[in-house]
C-alpha cells in the first residue's frame, strides 16, 4: 500500500482536485541554499493538468518556474524515483536539465543514506494516525531529514560545487494546502548531521479546524533516527511568540523541552495549490536564521544556530491558536 510509504507518488487514481509536491533542499558548504520543487497539479473540474519544476535560489532570494504538461510526469511504484521530462529526482540524488522563460540550469547530485522518520506500519509518517485519513486536506510526508549531498548545480553561466553539503527531502498531497501555516527547517548547523523541521498549521477537520503541529529533530548518536514531537503524540506548545522579524515557540513532552527561536529572512514567491490549482502566492525565505535548544529536565542535551534556515509565515497566525499574534 502506497499510505505506508508516503514518499512514493500517492495520486495514481485521482483525477480532479488535487497535487502533489516533493521539496528537494540542499545546502553547500559556504551555506548557499538551493531548493527543487517537482510537482503535478489538477483542477477541480479534471482539467487542465499539469507537471511542474519550482526552483528556489536562497542566495539571490528568487524563484524560477519550469511548466511541463501532465503526460510528462512518470514514477517508479516501488521507491522514490520521480522523472519530468528529462528531469529525475529520486532518493539516490537529482539529474536536471530545466530551461525556460526563467532561464537555464541543470544539476547533477548524489545523496549519501538518508535519515528517515522512523516509521512503523501502524505510524507509517510524521502525521502519525492522521495519515489514514483520507479527507485530510493536506498531506505531510519526511522523507529525509538529513544526507549528504555531493556534485554540482550549473545556472545563468555559474557553478557552484555541492561536494560536502546537506541535504533535506519533505513532501505534501492533497487537495490545498492550510489556510494558514509556519513551517520552518534546517540542517545547517555547525555538527553534521543535526536537523530540524517544525510545522504549525490550521488543519480543517470534519467542518470545523483546529491547529496542529508537527516536529521532528535527527541527532546523530542517537538511539532513534529521529526525535518527534506532535500534537498526536501528546506533545504541547506551552509558548509561543511572534514579531515582525522572529518567531518563538516552546514544546514540551513529558521531560523533554524544545526551544525554537527563528529570525526571518529574504522570501522568494512560490505558486502553492487550491483545489488543485497551482494559483497561491506564498513567501519562503530560505536565509532565515534558527536556533535550537533541547533539554530534558534540567539537563541540556543540544543547543545550536543554523544558518541558511527555511521559513514561511502564511496566512493569519492568529487563527493558529497558542497565543500567536
Amino acid at each position: 500500500m502506497s499510505i505506508l510509504k508516503p514518499a512514493l507518488f500517492q495520486g495514481a487514481r485521482r483525477r480532479r482536485s488535487y497535487f502533489e509536491g516533493w521539496y528537494f533542499k540542499q545546502v553547500s558548504t559556504d551555506g548557499k541554499a538551493w531548493a527543487f520543487i517537482p510537482g503535478i497539479s489538477i483542477d477541480s473540474d479534471g482539467g487542465p493538468r499539469r507537471s511542474f519544476v519550482q526552483v528556489i535560489d536562497g542566495t539571490a532570494g528568487t524563484t524560477r518556474w519550469y511548466d511541463f504538461p501532465f503526460d510528462a510526469f512518470s514514477w517508479d511504484r516501488r521507491k522514490l524515483d520521480i522523472n519530468i521530462g528529462p528531469n529525475r529526482f529520486g532518493s539516490e540524488g537529482l539529474d536536471l536539465h530545466l530551461d525556460g522563460p526563467d532561464g537555464a540550469l541543470s544539476a547533477r547530485l548524489e545523496y549519501g543514506p538518508l535519515v528517515s522518520y522512523p516509521a512503523r506500519p501502524w505510524n507509517p509518517g510524521i502525521m502519525g494516525p492522521y495519515s489514514f485519513f483520507p479527507f485530510m486536506e493536506c498531506n505531510h510526508g519526511l522523507v529525509s531529514l538529513d544526507h549528504e549531498v555531493r556534485g554540482s548545480i550549473e545556472f545563468d553561466g555559474d557553478s557552484l560545487s555541492m561536494d560536502g553539503g546537506r541535504g533535506y527531502i519533505e513532501k505534501d498531497w492533497g487537495r490545498s494546502m492550510p489556510s494558514a501555516w509556519i513551517w520552518a527547517q534546517s540542517n545547517a548547523f555547525a555538527q553534521p548531521g543535526v536537523s530540524l523541521m517544525f510545522s504549525l498549521a490550521n488543519i480543517p477537520w470534519l467542518g470545523g479546524s483546529f491547529p496542529g503541529f508537527i516536529c521532528a529533530m535527527s541527532l546523530p548518536g542517537g538511539d532513534t533516527p529521529a526525535k518527534v514531537w506532535a500534537s498526536w503524540n501528546g506533545s504541547r506548545i506551552i509558548d509561543a511568540r511572534s514579531s515582525d522579524s522572529e518567531i518563538c515557540i516552546v514544546i514540551r513532552r513529558k521531560k523533554e523541552t524544545l526551544e525554537i527561536s527563528l529570525t526571518r529572512g529574504r522570501g522568494g514567491l512560490l505558486l502553492a495549490p487550491v483545489a488543485g490549482r497551482m494559483e497561491r502566492r506564498i513567501a519562503e525565505s530560505v536565509d532565515a536564521v534558527m536556533r535550537a535548544r533541547l533539554s530534558i529536565g534540567d539537563v541540556e542535551i543540544f543547543s545550536g544556530v543554523a544558518k541558511p534556515a527555511g521559513l514561511e509565515t502564511v496566512g493569519s497566525i492568529k487563527t493558529l491558536g497558542v497565543n500567536l499574534t
